[in-house]
């Protein structure tokens, strides 16, 4: 008897132990609005981050919808679709660019880093810009953050932008 007893019991351990190891990612589905009063935003040149941010999911990816202001005042919508396994997603950004993305999840689920190679063609020459963004959810999921730091020829920029829920 003791011996089923204490089978019990482990078999019971077990099963707790394994449950409390399943991680879930964070949940970033949703509509999301510019918050500049958050938001952490460096000096000088103009930012074309996103006004707007729509985040859906399809399958193993993130779908982030985001539309801009242009410097002459147009608004302006890019889509993306990233898979989260790590591996290479391709897009078209900014009319005909080139943006290739991956994703993967923090060991905790709790951050998305998106790590992208954007190229842009103007007067014949190619400009690389690379980026990081690291996605976090703040204040109980009623806000979204965006550590994001690029590099091009014109150095290293790193704002973070954050976005309240609708």
């Amino acid at each position: 008897m003791k011996s089923k007893l204490a089978a019990i019991v482990l078999a019971g351990i077990a099963i707790m132990g394994t449950a409390a190891t399943i991680i879930v990612n964070a949940d970033f589905k949703g509509e999301w609005t510019f918050n500049e009063k958050k938001s952490k935003l460096s000096e000088g040149r103009f930012r074309m981050n996103a006004q707007k941010i729509k985040v859906t999911a399809d399958g193993d990816a993130i779908v982030i919808e985001r539309t801009s202001n242009t410097p002459n005042g147009e608004s302006r919508t890019s889509s993306e679709k990233i898979t989260t396994d790590g591996k290479p997603s391709e897009s078209t950004v900014f009319g005909n660019n080139k943006k290739v993305s991956t994703a993967a999840w923090s060991a905790s689920g709790e951050e998305l880093t998106i790590n992208s190679t954007t190229n842009f063609e103007r007067d014949g020459n190619t400009i690389e810009i690379k980026s990081v963004e690291i996605w976090k959810l703040l204040e109980g999921g009623k806000a979204l953050s965006i550590d994001a730091t690029s590099t091009s020829p014109r150095g290293e920029t790193k704002n973070t932008f954050v976005y309240d829920k609708n």
